[in-house]
């Protein structure tokens, strides 16, 4: 009997994670500049979503590291930044000039991600596989290297 339920428990789990593992939401956010992105457009490319505020000092010590994964990456991966905060984006655009962020900068708030998860730490960083699938979560400041692991193990 107990082991019954044990089976059945986790067939219960293990259907619950592939459904987890096949959700593939298309999320549209626009950058400082007004311009949409998709998740759906990136497809066959890794996307790297960031959540980050100015007043965060892990998320500033992880931005040159985000940065150089994104130039070293372009042809694999592509690295969104979202600002979790409620400045003037021209406050935001001198921020990340001063920092040379050139990855693109989009405007928290407009789609929550809730497919992802919520957002309760900053930084915290979504990774999305080639086929637009929750890939990996984390926590806290992530390096260029760490993000390369990650998507290595793929």
């Amino acid at each position: 009997m107990i082991i019954g339920i044990v089976r059945i428990s986790l067939v219960i789990c293990l259907f619950n994670f592939q459904a987890a593992a096949t959700e593939n939401p298309d999320y549209l956010l626009r950058d400082l500049d007004g311009i949409e992105h998709r998740v759906s457009e990136h497809r066959g490319k890794w996307l790297i979503i960031n959540f980050w505020a100015t007043w965060c000092p892990p998320c500033l010590k992880e931005m040159p590291e985000l940065e150089r994964f994104y130039q070293d990456n372009k042809a694999r991966a592509e690295v969104w930044g979202v600002t979790f905060e409620d400045s003037e984006i021209d406050e935001i655009k001198h921020f990340i000039s001063q920092l040379g962020i050139t990855y693109p900068i989009l405007g928290y708030g407009q789609d929550p991600l809730t497919g992802y998860g919520q957002v309760t730490v900053l930084p915290t960083t979504f990774i999305i596989d080639e086929n637009g699938l929750f890939f990996h979560r984390f926590e806290g400041p992530i390096s260029a290297q760490q993000i390369t692991d990650i998507i290595s193990k793929n």
